[in-house]
């Protein structure tokens, strides 16, 4: 056999060349889906990064109570919903009964969920205390506190010379009719006994005013 001309008539053959264009025109075709095929394979993958850093940055801010700026303020001040304000009756340290019910058609309430160990509720202590004090004729400050004993709360107000009310709830059993989940967390109640604002996070000396000017005008 004369493999020299049988080669020759295999180069020459039109069927391999036919194959050999329709061959490289499949991977001409194939180029751009690969193609398209990468690019959004790392769009995807940009996005998932993104959604995952957005998570983290939100749980972060959730766990450790991060607080707001003063140029959101109004926007994170949730607006009246006209219901009422779950009612409650506990103690203060010394063993006074008190109950929100006790207010209505007197003073407007300001409800701070808070604890000693917490890291906001201490950077916001000053203010609060300016508040209750500059405020006290118009509104009435009530702190029930995060499932401490009546001894470190006692021990807390005579350091840290706490104006305001602090209620024991040994049990949470305020802070789950509230459905507090970080703290501080704040609920501003009508002389009626509804709900008119709540706001969660630090509060400033400002912010606790724009909470109260919202009772004023009622």
């Amino acid at each position: 056999m004369n493999y020299e001309n049988n080669n020759k008539e295999k180069e020459d053959c039109p069927l391999c060349e036919t194959t050999k264009e329709a061959m490289n025109m499949l991977n001409a075709d194939k180029e751009p889906e690969i193609k398209n095929k990468k690019s959004s394979g790392k769009i995807k993958t940009i996005f998932w990064c993104l959604v995952i850093i957005l998570g983290v940055v939100g749980g972060y801010k959730i766990l450790f109570n991060s607080p707001l700026t003063d140029s959101v303020i109004e926007d994170n001040l949730i607006q009246e919903q006209s219901i009422n304000a779950p009612d409650f009756v506990s103690e203060d340290v010394f063993g006074n009964r008190v109950a929100l019910s006790d207010f209505r058609g007197k003073k407007p309430v300001l409800l701070v969920f808070w604890a000693t160990w917490c890291g906001y509720c201490a950077k916001e202590l000053p203010d609060l205390k300016i508040f209750t004090a500059k405020y006290k004729n118009e509104i009435q400050v009530i702190a029930p506190d995060s499932g401490e004993s009546r001894e470190t709360l006692k021990n807390y107000i005579k350091e840290k010379d706490v104006n305001f009310l602090i209620l024991l709830d040994e049990d949470r059993k305020i802070w789950n009719q509230y459905s507090i989940r970080g703290t501080p967390s704040h609920f501003l109640i009508g002389k009626d006994g509804k709900i008119i604002t709540m706001r969660p996070g630090l509060a400033s000396l400002a912010d606790l005013e724009i909470m109260l000017s919202m009772v004023l005008v009622k």
